[in-house]
């Protein structure tokens, strides 16, 4: 049984979500909700959730900076952003601080579930349309990157880089990926480093969003 908390400053909605996880029991438990940031992140410090799912504008808390303090809160457990902010705009900057997963408030009854599990699993989730604008951006970069280097084989992956792109795919954590290396976090640091530069990436979000998509 996986422990969610909800963050969500509008009582229809928090109301929603709070049955929507309900009629997942057991697999899914309701550990608690709050209406404010603050509150939630005192909350989330004393019941460490599996999962927190929160919304982006939390009263006089907006934006990317909610999402920032919640993933600080969380640790490494996952946190999905459901919210109306438009996803083709803030989607891969919440994954960059460090959310798993975005989901839309008007698709949210039908996708908090399903972005919930394949987080619990590990895993990263946004919408087919943003995961494709990601990888098309990714791939028009790799393309001129080998290109302008003029030999392919420098753009080569270690096999150890291969290793740390397999675990950006199933969701991992520089923490965790280190732990599972033998590693340590700078070293791991400096192989996601050598991964964008080879395959021309420029953020953390797209070398995630490689890793779904191409492994």
């Amino acid at each position: 049984m996986n422990s969610v908390f909800i963050i969500d400053d509008h009582d229809i909605v928090r109301f929603g979500l709070e049955t929507l996880v309900g009629s997942y029991a057991p697999s899914l438990r309701l550990v608690g909700a709050a209406a404010g940031l603050q509150a939630g992140l005192r909350q989330i410090g004393e019941l460490r959730p599996d999962l927190v799912i929160t919304d982006m504008s939390l009263g006089e808390s907006k934006g990317l900076d909610t999402v920032a303090a919640v993933v600080r809160a969380q640790e490494d457990r996952p946190v999905l952003v459901v919210s109306m902010h438009d996803e083709l705009i803030y989607a891969e900057q919440a994954l960059v601080l460090g959310a798993r997963g975005y989901v839309m408030k008007e698709n949210a009854h039908a996708m908090v579930a399903p972005a919930a599990f394949a987080l619990l699993r590990g895993e990263t989730w946004v919408s087919p349309k943003v995961s494709s604008r990601i990888l098309n951006r990714v791939m028009k970069r790799t393309a001129i990157n080998i290109h302008q280097t003029g030999d392919e084989g420098e753009n080569q992956l270690s096999a150890r880089e291969v290793q740390v792109l397999e675990k950006l795919r199933h969701g991992k954590t520089t923490k965790e990926i280190a732990f599972d290396l033998g590693l340590s976090s700078r070293t791991v640091d400096v192989h996601r480093a050598n991964i964008k530069r080879k395959l021309g990436l420029k953020s953390g979000a797209e070398l995630i969003a490689f890793a779904i998509t191409r492994m």
